[in-house]
């Protein structure tokens, strides 16, 4: 019989592997406004960039994972229904927002935004998973969004009025995000980390690919060199590599904990704007970034505490 202190031990060391996870996916989507903004001044339209990357993404990683391991990529085909329907639809939806959101009011903005994510999935993973954030997540949970908005309101060039389209837009990209969250909670711990990020993404383009052409006209694709190498390196490192990531984290913590791990974005989107777009924070947005990284890092020892103290009384 395996001593509680070895299970134990395990158990925190999982947890806090997928916290780390977690972070690391947060960010690399922190680059994806400076990767959006340069495709959009290359001439790729924000919709056609919404189904181009998680398309490239897709591609690279079908190529590595058939090189390495196609038997990781077995599923039934009830799990390839649920994965490409399910995860595509959620982070297709996402892709879109997301994109039109940049384009209308900016990487701060949509930042902004975005993070009624953690506000969603603390709210829906208690009755949809059975995970019921305590009252020290919930705390955590609203210092960390208090940063976020901070944060952003402290960015020089946020946009003062979002407009109907821009709020829109944002708004639904907070709540796909939460949603795909959820899913991922769900789907990796049953499927696995490797068929969802895989069949998700895969579900993701064929979705955009009827969609995109509907509802803006044909996808213009990169038109240059150099926007074929910004496609290339912004689809390897915020689809093929967050995204596995992300759906593995989610495989080890629960829903909640990793939303709010994502927090960690905002402060290297600012980082970023900084020092590659000249978009400075004033003292209230390096405010705000101080107390994301408060929460999160609370997000952090509260795992390890949490998940080492429910094995000990097991």
């Amino acid at each position: 019989m395996i001593p509680s202190s070895v299970n134990s031990s395990a158990a925190a060391r999982d947890s806090l592997l997928g916290y780390a996870e977690a972070v690391v996916a947060a960010s690399l989507w922190g680059s994806s406004g400076i990767f959006a903004v340069n495709l959009f001044r290359l001439g790729v339209p924000p919709e056609s960039l919404a189904f181009l990357r998680p398309l490239v993404g897709a591609m690279i990683l079908l190529i590595v994972l058939c090189l390495r391991d196609r038997g990781g990529l077995r599923i039934d085909r009830r799990g390839l229904l649920i994965l490409m329907a399910g995860g595509g639809i959620s982070i297709g939806f996402f892709q879109i927002a997301y994109q039109l959101s940049t384009d209308a009011v900016g990487v701060p903005s949509t930042v902004a935004m975005l993070y009624l994510a953690p506000a969603v999935v603390a709210l829906a993973s208690g009755p949809l998973l059975n995970e019921w954030p305590d009252r020290t997540r919930i705390a955590l949970l609203v210092v960390t969004l208090t940063g976020v908005w901070l944060s952003v309101l402290g960015a020089d060039s946020v946009t003062a009025t979002f407009g109907s389209s821009g709020l829109g837009w944002g708004v639904m990209a907070g709540v796909a995000y939460g949603g795909y969250t959820l899913f991922g909670r769900y789907a990796a711990p049953t499927y696995g980390s490797i068929p969802t990020v895989v069949y998700s993404t895969l579900g993701c383009v064929l979705f955009l690919a009827i969609t995109v052409p509907v509802t803006s006209g044909p996808i213009v694709w990169p038109g240059s060199t150099a926007a074929w190498l910004v496609l290339l390196t912004f689809s390897v490192l915020t689809v093929a590599v967050a995204h596995f990531l992300f759906f593995d984290a989610l495989a080890r913590i629960d829903a909640s904990r990793a939303s709010i791990a994502t927090a960690i974005e905002p402060v290297v989107a600012a980082s970023l704007a900084t020092v590659l777009l000249g978009q400075g924070l004033s003292p209230l947005g390096w405010t705000g970034i101080a107390i994301v990284v408060t929460g999160v890092a609370g997000v952090g020892a509260t795992a390890r505490k949490g998940r080492s103290g429910t094995v000990v009384a097991d």
